[in-house]
C-alpha cells in the first residue's frame, strides 16, 4: 500500500499565473483518473496550533477494505495542513452474551496501523485539513478474529508529536469514532465510563507516553483479544489498580461509573455482574473453586441472586441516604454575651417539611448531635480549640415545636475583636434501618453521619460575612466524595469546620527539617497530606498533578483563585514550639519548595523563618510583586493549573 505526503508549499501559495495555467491545462485530453475524495472549502490553513480536533466524517468499504475520512483542525476550527503521521487502530464490539450466557459486552481488537515514513495501509492529506486511511487489508481474519455482520465497530486515530514540515509542532492527541459497516449508525456500545469523572480525580490522564488520554482508547487495546494477561485487561485493571489509596470506600462503586446519560451503559457496573469484574474487587474469592462463595463455572447464573436492584442498592448504600434525607440540624439564630453563645437549633425533616418536635436528648433516632463554636474569622480564630456542646446529652434551656434555645459558654473573644464574627459547626450521627430513622437501640440499626455544616455568626445574630472560603466541599468531593471523608468520628465538612480547630494555633515541631510539614494547621496539614510529607502518610500517592492548587483551592466571586497572591490578610504566620514563627507565604509555599535555594529566594524577597512574631508579622515579604496577580511569574500561571 502507499502513502500520499503533503507538498511543503499548499497549492493556494503558489502565484496566481501559475495556477491559471494549471487550470488552463486541466482542459487538455488525458486520462482524468480516478476521483478523488471530495473535500471541503479548507480556509486559510492553522499557524497556531495549540490543541487539534479530529472529526471523522465517513466510513466506507472498498473492496472490503475499511477507508476512514476525517478531518483535522485546530483550538480556532482552522484547518490543520500536512501532518505528517498517524496511527489506526480498529476493533469491533462481541454483543453482550455472545461469547456465553452472563458475558458482558466486550472489545475485539483487530489491528494497529501507523503511518510515519512507510504505511501499511493509504494515507492521504487532502491538503485541505480532510485526511483520508485505508486499512491494509480486510478486517475479517485480522488477529485472527471473525469480523461480525453488524457489530459496532471502532477506529481509533491517534495524531501529534511529530512537526509539520515547518516545524510547527503538533500536540499529541487521540480520538475514536464508532460505527456499523459499511457506514451507519452503531445498534450497540459499551460507553461505561468518561474520562471526564476520571480526570476530576487525576487531571489529565495520560498512558504510553502521553499518547493515550481516552477512556474509548485504552479500552480498544486493553481486552482479551490483545492483552495477555488478565490482569490487564481493561475493567479487571481499573478495579485492580484502586484498590490502594482510594480516596472512598471501595464499596462506592459511582465515585466512577457515575449517574451520566451521554454514557449507553452507564448501569452496566450493577446490571451485568461478571466474575472477571465483580472478582477484581472481592479478591478473596475464588468462583471456580467455591471458595469465599458457591462454586461457579461461569457468569450465567450471576444475575439470579446479584440482580441489578440488588447490586445497585449493597454498593450505592441507597436505603441510607433516604434515611439521612429525613434529617437536618440548623442553627437559626445566635448572639453573643461576654464569653457566652446563646443559639436556637432546629430539628426537621426536610422530606416532608416538618419540624421534630422533641429536642435532640428526646429523639431516640439520635446518636450524637454537636454544635462547636470558636471566634475571630479575620485571624483564623482566637484558640486553638473551639468549644462544644452535646446537644443529644443535654436539655434545652426554652423551647417548642422543634426549634430548642441553648448556651455555649466559655468563647473566648479577645479585646478589639468585637465587630469580628465567628463560626458555628454542626456534626452528628443518626440511627437507621431498611431507610428510616430508627431508636438507636434496635438491634438491626446502622448508624450514619450526617453531613456537617458550618455558619457565621457575629455579637448580634447570624452574618453571612465570615471566613474566607479557601477550599469548597465540591473541591475535595471531587476525589473523596460529597462530604464522605469523616475525621474525627463524623466531620466532614472541610470547607469550614476542620478550621475552627486546625487553626495557627496549631504549632510546628522547631527541629523538623521542614516545620511547615509537621503542623496541624489546615493549610499546612492538607499540603502536607497530600504531597506525602506529613508523619505517617508518606506512602500516600495523589491521583493528581501535585501542582495543580486548583484541584482543591476554590474560586472567589471573580474567578479568581484561593491560592492567588497577595494572601488574604488572616492568614497568620507558622507557630513554632520554640516559640518562633515564619511569615504566612513562606509557610505555605515551603511545604512543597522545600529546597535550600527556594528557602533562599524567598528570605531574599523578605520572608521570615523561625523568627520573632513580630517579624514574622511585619508584613515584609515582597512575594506579590513578581508571583502576584498578573505578575511575571504569577502562582496561578507558573503552577500546572488546569484551566
Amino acid at each position: 500500500m502507499s502513502k500520499e505526503y503533503t507538498p511543503k508549499t499548499p497549492l493556494f501559495y503558489l502565484g496566481a499565473p501559475l495556477l491559471t495555467a494549471m487550470l488552463a491545462l486541466s482542459g487538455c485530453g488525458g486520462d482524468d483518473g480516478n476521483p478523488g475524495t471530495p473535500g471541503e472549502p479548507g480556509g486559510e490553513p492553522a499557524m497556531n496550533i495549540s490543541m487539534l480536533k479530529i472529526e471523522v466524517k465517513e466510513t466506507a468499504l472498498e473492496e472490503g477494505i475499511t477507508r476512514v475520512d476525517y478531518r483535522v483542525t485546530n483550538q480556532d476550527d482552522e484547518p490543520v495542513v500536512g501532518i505528517p503521521s498517524g496511527r489506526f487502530i480498529a476493533a469491533q464490539l462481541l454483543p453482550e452474551g455472545t461469547s456465553g450466557a452472563g458475558n458482558s459486552s466486550e472489545w475485539q481488537y483487530f489491528t494497529a496501523e501507523t503511518c510515519s515514513s512507510s504505511c501499511p495501509g493509504t494515507y492521504v492529506d487532502h491538503k485541505n485539513g480532510n485526511y483520508s486511511y485505508s486499512f491494509s487489508a480486510p478486517f475479517d481474519g485480522m488477529n485472527e478474529i471473525a469480523e461480525i455482520a453488524g457489530a459496532t465497530h471502532r477506529v481509533v486515530i491517534k495524531l501529534g508529536g511529530d512537526t509539520l514540515a515547518d516545524g510547527t509542532a503538533l500536540p499529541v492527541t487521540n480520538d475514536h469514532y464508532d460505527w456499523q459497516p459499511p457506514s451507519g449508525a452503531p445498534a450497540y456500545s459499551r460507553n461505561i465510563v468518561s474520562i471526564d469523572t476520571c480526570n476530576s480525580c487525576h487531571n489529565d490522564l495520560a498512558f504510553h507516553g502521553g499518547n493515550y488520554n481516552q477512556v474509548e482508547t485504552c479500552v480498544t487495546c486493553h481486552n482479551a483479544t490483545r492483552i495477555s494477561n488478565p490482569e490487564n485487561i481493561f475493567p479487571q485493571m481499573i478495579h485492580a489498580k484502586h484498590l490502594a489509596g482510594f480516596p472512598k470506600p471501595l464499596s462506592d462503586c459511582q465515585t466512577c461509573h457515575k449517574e451520566d446519560e451521554t454514557l449507553s451503559e452507564q448501569h452496566n457496573w450493577f446490571r451485568v455482574p461478571t466474575m472477571e469484574s465483580c472478582g477484581s474487587c472481592h479478591n478473596n474469592i475464588d468462583f471456580i473453586k467455591g471458595e469465599g462463595h458457591p462454586a461457579q463455572a461461569d457468569n450465567s447464573n450471576c444475575v439470579a441472586c446479584h440482580n441489578p436492584d440488588w447490586t445497585r442498592e449493597v454498593h450505592a448504600n441507597q436505603q441510607n441516604m433516604v434515611a439521612l434525607e429525613q434529617f437536618k440540624a440548623e442553627v437559626t439564630n445566635a448572639s453573643v454575651s461576654g464569653s457566652s453563645l446563646s443559639f436556637s437549633l432546629k430539628l426537621s425533616n426536610p422530606q416532608t417539611g416538618a419540624a421534630y418536635n422533641d429536642s435532640a436528648d428526646k429523639q431516640l433516632f439520635v446518636s450524637d448531635l454537636r454544635v462547636y463554636a470558636n471566634w475571630g474569622t479575620s485571624f483564623d480564630y482566637a484558640t486553638r480549640s473551639a468549644r462544644s456542646i452535646r446537644v443529644h446529652e443535654v436539655a434545652p434551656l426554652s423551647g417548642s415545636n422543634g426549634v430548642y434555645q441553648y448556651q455555649l459558654d466559655g468563647l473566648t473573644i479577645p479585646a478589639g475583636s468585637e465587630a469580628d464574627a465567628g463560626t458555628l459547626a454542626i456534626q452528628g450521627r443518626v440511627c437507621a434501618s431498611q431507610g428510616m430513622l430508627v431508636d438507636c437501640s434496635d438491634s438491626a440499626a446502622s448508624v450514619l453521619v450526617i453531613k456537617s455544616s458550618h455558619q457565621s455568626f457575629n455579637m448580634a445574630g447570624l452574618t453571612t460575612a465570615g471566613r474566607r472560603q479557601v477550599v469548597s466541599n465540591e473541591t475535595c468531593g471531587s476525589c473523596h466524595g460529597d462530604q464522605q471523608l469523616n475525621f474525627h468520628g463524623a466531620r466532614n465538612d472541610l470547607a469550614g469546620q476542620c478550621q475552627l480547630c486546625h487553626n495557627p494555633n496549631m504549632q510546628a515541631d522547631a527541629t523538623a527539617a521542614n516545620p511547615s510539614a509537621t503542623s496541624a494547621d489546615f493549610k499546612q496539614l492538607i499540603h502536607a497530606l497530600h504531597s506525602a510529607r506529613y508523619e505517617g502518610f508518606e506512602t500516600l500517592q495523589f491521583p493528581g498533578n501535585i501542582g495543580n492548587c486548583a484541584h482543591c483551592h476554590s474560586k472567589d466571586e471573580n474567578g479568581v483563585l484561593s491560592m492567588a497572591l497577595p494572601l488574604n490578610s488572616a492568614v497568620q504566620p507558622l507557630s513554632l514550639n520554640d516559640g518562633s514563627f515564619t511569615s504566612p507565604t513562606a509557610a505555605i509555599c515551603s511545604n512543597c519548595h522545600q529546597s535550600d535555594g527556594a528557602r533562599n529566594h524567598m528570605t531574599q524577597q523578605g520572608a521570615v523563618f523561625q523568627g520573632a512574631e513580630a517579624d514574622a508579622k511585619a508584613g515584609t515579604e515582597s512575594c506579590a510583586t513578581c508571583h502576584g496577580q498578573g505578575g511575571l511569574a504569577d502562582v496561578t500561571k507558573v503552577h500546572p493549573i488546569a484551566q
